[in-house]
């Protein structure tokens, strides 16, 4: 190649390869635990890079050191003398780890960080990365931060946004059988440790689902509305564009329904309640639980009909199987009956959805009907299924009381293995877990489902022993609470049914 052809594809790659933004990663915050930063990409080998701590959130302008240059610093320099400098490695990143020692006197202290490069051309600085932050909090507990939502919510989802704050979408406050769902969002920063409004959805929606496609957006479906019934309409999230915008509508009505990714990139979602009743009784609305399921394509925006299932699901599980299979598991549903026309049920079986064929099968049935649970993934193809509503009955009249027997589903091997029972009964909880083969089952509801009455304990499952044992108490009762793990490492509690039959707007957190 010509010298000066050279030299022009060299600049023009360089200006080209200059454009990346540099990107700050920041886990830890559990007093004590591990702290790891990594700043990246770098734009060659050996690079230059420096994090800067402070314990403060500036602006610095850049001014103060270089009079080049009129940009600012979202840190303070407080701590600068603390900063950490070296060369990335042959990879493009900048990573420091260190041990953070327990620091209970400085529980919910923030720390800031940002990262920079250096051009030592027309100003000292040339790339500067997105701030960052972390909140301490004692490892192995709960931390209320007396941080509280805009609104309260119960059955919210959440996204992680790419500007790695997570989203509340939706959610309700009322009854799980009376909701009054809302149509806003709202983000968390860790950095102000503040909510503020989100971009907002096309309908209010609760008990609806959140699925991200393969392309990077979220598809959201169904749910309930403000007036509590349940909806066909559906929504896409842009997470560049940061809108929500309407797409196709579902063929029927759905919420307390499943919605899962498959691997062909299409969406499968399943049963739900199609409308809500209230007469003659209150359990009504499970005469109108489904067996129908339906296909999204995210090529054409549209819905077609998929097989039914074996029988009507709603607050069923839906778990993805090692050969591509869907385990369409538990749920409540209803049975006809020639005198009084139907009675409901809670169910112990499975339907297998086969995306090759598309076609239902059947599966292995559970020890324990159930529904209403949050399966927690052990690893190794390994799902503990414990707790749910198992018991609905007209006569005698029983509206739905949770069990505390588990089972681990296998779902490589497609059997089903029964384990000690948790100390208490519960349903609507989450699970997650916390590091050497244990996980931790939060809140729920023991009572019934239209007289719930939610809890703060906790258990702990240990994947070597089969068995629970008690965990720490979160700080407040909480049922259909929305969970993540942060990008700090951290799990984030939001809102849920708490005591006195409300719905409240308090967050706290789990530090591993």
């Amino acid at each position: 190649m010509p010298a000066h052809l050279f030299a022009l594809a060299a600049t023009t790659l360089a200006v080209a390869v200059s454009a990346q933004s540099l990107e700050l990663n920041v886990r830890g915050g559990s007093s004590p635990g591990l702290v790891q930063l990594d700043a990246y990409p770098a734009l060659f080998p050996l690079e230059a890079i420096m994090i800067v701590p402070s314990g403060s959130a500036g602006p610095t302008p850049c001014q103060w050191f270089d009079p080049n240059d009129w940009r600012a610093l979202d840190i303070g320099l407080d701590l600068v003398g603390l900063a950490w400098a070296g060369l990335s490695g042959l990879d493009g990143h900048f990573r420091v780890q260190f041990a953070l020692p327990a620091l209970p006197a400085l529980q919910d202290a923030p720390l800031h960080y940002q990262a920079v490069t250096f051009s030592w051309g027309a100003t000292i600085l040339d790339r500067i990365s997105n701030p960052n932050a972390m909140r301490l909090g004692n490892a192995g507990t709960f931390r209320d931060r007396n941080v509280y939502s805009q609104w309260d919510r119960a059955f919210a989802t959440v996204i992680q946004r790419l500007d790695r704050k997570p989203m509340l979408v939706g959610g309700a406050r009322g009854a799980l059988l009376a909701q009054q769902a809302w149509a806003t969002t709202e983000i968390y920063d860790i950095a102000t440790n503040l909510f503020s409004p989100g971009p907002m959805l096309t309908t209010p929606r609760s008990l609806h689902t959140c699925t991200q496609l393969q392309n990077g957006q979220y598809l959201i479906t169904g749910g309930v509305g403000g007036t509590n019934d349940p909806g066909a309409t559906c929504e896409l999230y842009d997470p560049i564009a940061d809108t929500f915008v309407a797409t196709g509508s579902m063929l029927s009505s759905r919420t307390g329904h499943t919605a899962t990714l498959l691997s062909n990139g299409k969406v499968l979602v399943t049963g739900g309640i199609q409308s809500m009743p209230t007469t003659p009784t209150q359990l009504q609305p499970i005469r109108e639980i489904v067996n129908s399921t339906e296909l999204y394509d995210p090529a054409t925006g549209a819905w077609t009909a998929g097989p039914n299932m074996s029988t009507p699901r709603a607050g069923h599980s839906a778990i993805v199987r090692p050969n591509g299979q869907i385990a369409l598991i538990g749920g409540i549903s209803w049975d006809n009956v020639i005198i009084i026309g139907w009675v409901p049920a809670v169910r112990r079986s499975m339907d297998l959805y086969n995306p090759t064929t598309n076609a239902m099968t059947t599966g292995p049935q559970m020890a324990t009907a159930r529904s209403l649970i949050d399966p927690v993934d052990l690893g190794n193809d390994r799902y503990l299924f414990a707790g749910g509503i198992n018991a609905i009955t007209i006569i005698p009249f029983n509206p739905g009381n949770p069990t505390n027997a588990a089972e681990i589903y296998n779902a490589a091997t497609n059997t089903w293995t029964s384990v000690a029972p948790m100390a208490t009964a519960r349903g609507n909880h989450r699970g997650w877990p916390i590091g050497n083969g244990r996980f931790v089952l939060t809140g729920g509801a023991n009572g019934s489902i239209l007289s719930p009455t939610p809890l703060n304990s906790t258990e702990i499952f240990d994947s070597a022993t089969n068995a629970f044992s008690p965990g720490p108490a979160m700080n407040f009762a909480r049922a259909g609470a929305a969970e993540t793990i942060n990008h700090q490492g951290q799990v984030q509690v939001f809102g849920g049914g708490t005591t006195g039959n409300t719905i409240t707007a308090s967050t706290e957190w789990w530090y591993f």
